[in-house]
């Protein structure tokens, strides 16, 4: 029998979480009519099919390049992607090089048949076409609100927002602004500070030593360290909204192709949609131009060392941690002498937000830790006997004894192989039988799901194929090469299977470096080989 998967998908959480079950239940039933065998079903909930950033979706994708199934049956096209380009290479990319056909169980077409890449072309056009529809309509609805002075999303702070009272649309009432008063004297005590010449990191250290709480603590809009931020206050000070001015249209999200990330992306000013509400100001007009002269207009950061034509590389961005607040340790201050540049790193916690979140002020040569780090790089990765402890290990793992569910697997296939023969038997000796053909043939079903199952335990226990050490060598020695050829680069890698190095002060002015890269475990993964050999350094070598 032919083993097939189910994919499923519904958009937002405003649609019936049975939608799910009402596709596989149709899918279900085309794959009984056509003799085929479901071994394994995949549901998104509440995903928008604009972007195949979806998890089940790739797991698919996954599991059909380990050939677990032969086809894959959706309700309809639109269930895998409504985006054309997404459509083509799930369809044609993704699965075809897998050897694995789409049946769109709607029209029963199958993307293997004749003529079936004009006919898959069209569906997905069509479902590319309603998705920029909806967009349109959306867009223009919104422009609609804004010209009202409804709100349009987001929030910001000092401002709340009510229902409409008796909404024109009773299933779409529209959101009233409101000033937030507790929020708003916290605004207006921030405008008064910097009216009076203090700076935003002084506001900001003044707000979290008095436990004032900031917009996005606990844990709202991905924050992760708490209270208000340098780069916070200078934000709202420069917003309009709190004299009353509130602009629509000011940028458009651009979505970057084939996932679910969108790039911010101006709009000219003649598309702005601005409209002032002055039962809204928060701030009078005065303490507004009076603070906007202090704080000056909107400088242009420095990207680019004096001489060099480029920002300086800094080898550990990203990758070190504060040992008191486990913030980011990030650059402080930069300067610049005869077009050499100089960085300062120290904790980002404290540089923004001052000590009460994080009371150390401490600063470190950017230099000496970069040297500090790759000099305990070179003495780990140089270490006499790791290549062979590491290959000793990995040998130990596999010769582990086996998973309980494979051994449970195991049974159940022998069981289910048992009762598929008796079955066969029962029916070679009435000759025919329906009732019995279906039961066969549910149990083949089930035999071929655990044995994609078992398939799938047993290449995890299978040992793998290791490079030669010599092989291992050559690439760590490469790695550590990259480290002082192209620090960008070695970032990258780093960064992707390296633990944070955590900076902790220590015994007056010295430091504590701990943390920070644990080859067996990098190596144990497998993919920090196949980087390093991936990237031009050394042919790609298969590993674990």
């Amino acid at each position: 029998m032919r083993r097939i998967a189910i994919y499923a998908r519904y958009s937002t959480d405003k649609q019936d979480s049975r939608s799910c079950e009402d596709q596989a239940r149709r899918c279900r039933a085309l794959a009984e009519a056509r003799g085929f065998a479901v071994v394994r079903e995949y549901a998104d909930a509440a995903v928008s099919g604009s972007h195949t950033e979806r998890a089940e979706l790739q797991k698919l994708i996954g599991d059909a390049k380990r050939r677990t199934f032969e086809s894959v049956l959706v309700d309809d096209l639109s269930r895998l992607s409504r985006d054309l380009g997404g459509t083509w290479k799930i369809v044609y990319q993704d699965m075809a090089a897998a050897g694995v056909n789409v049946i769109d169980c709607t029209t029963g077409i199958s993307s293997d048949a004749k003529g079936a890449r004009l006919t898959f072309g069209a569906l997905a056009l069509v479902n590319d076409t309603f998705l920029e529809l909806v967009r349109t309509e959306t867009h223009r609805g919104l422009e609609g609100r804004a010209l009202s002075g409804f709100a349009t999303g987001g929030r910001t702070y000092g401002f709340g927002t009510v229902t409409e009272p008796n909404p024109p649309d009773v299933e779409h009432p529209r959101k009233l602004r409101v000033v937030h008063e507790d929020e708003a004297k916290v605004v207006r005590r921030m405008f008064e500070m910097a009216a009076e010449g203090l700076g935003c990191k002084a506001i900001a250290a003044t707000l979290n030593a008095e436990g004032i709480r900031a917009p996005h603590d606990g844990g709202r809009g991905n924050k992760r360290a708490r209270g208000w931020g340098h780069t916070t206050i200078r934000h709202m000070l420069r917003n309009e909204n709190y004299v009353g001015v509130f602009v629509w249209n000011r940028h458009k999200f651009q979505q970057i192709p084939g996932t679910n990330s969108y790039r911010h992306v101006p709009r000219p000013e003649s598309e702005w949609v601005k409209t002032t509400l002055p039962d809204l100001r928060i701030v009078s007009a005065d303490s507004w131009a009076r603070v906007q002269r202090e704080i000056g207009p909107k400088r242009t950061r420095q990207t680019a060392a004096i001489g060099t034509g480029r920002k300086p590389g800094n080898l550990l961005a990203g990758l070190v941690k504060c040992g008191v607040c486990g913030g980011a340790v990030s650059v402080v201050s930069r300067r610049y002498k005869k077009g050499v540049g100089y960085t300062a790193l120290g904790c980002g916690t404290h540089h923004s937000r001052g000590e009460t979140i994080c009371a150390n002020g401490r600063t470190i040569s950017a230099g000496k830790l970069a040297a500090a780090v790759v000099g305990a790089l070179q003495e780990r990765l140089q270490a006499p006997g790791l290549v062979e402890r590491f290959i000793a290990g990995v040998k130990k793992r596999f010769t582990a004894p086996k998973p309980s569910r494979l051994v449970e697997l195991e049974n159940l296939l022998l069981a289910s192989e048992e009762r598929m023969e008796n079955l066969a038997d029962a029916i070679a000796q009435l000759r025919t039988s329906a009732a019995l053909t279906t039961r066969l043939q549910q149990e083949e079903a089930l035999h071929a799901k655990l044995t994609s199952e078992a398939e799938g335990l047993r290449r995890d226990q299978q040992p793998k194929v290791l490079p030669h050490p010599k092989v291992i060598e050559n690439l760590l020695s490469n790695l550590l090469s990259l480290l002082a050829r192209d620090p960008d680069r070695a970032r990258t890698i780093l960064k992707r299977f390296m633990p944070p190095v955590v900076l902790t002060p220590h015994d007056g002015d010295g430091w504590q470096i701990s943390g920070g890269f644990d080859l067996e475990a990098t190596l144990d993964q497998g993919s920090a080989v196949r980087e390093v050999g991936g990237t031009g350094i050394e042919p790609a070598t298969r590993a674990v």
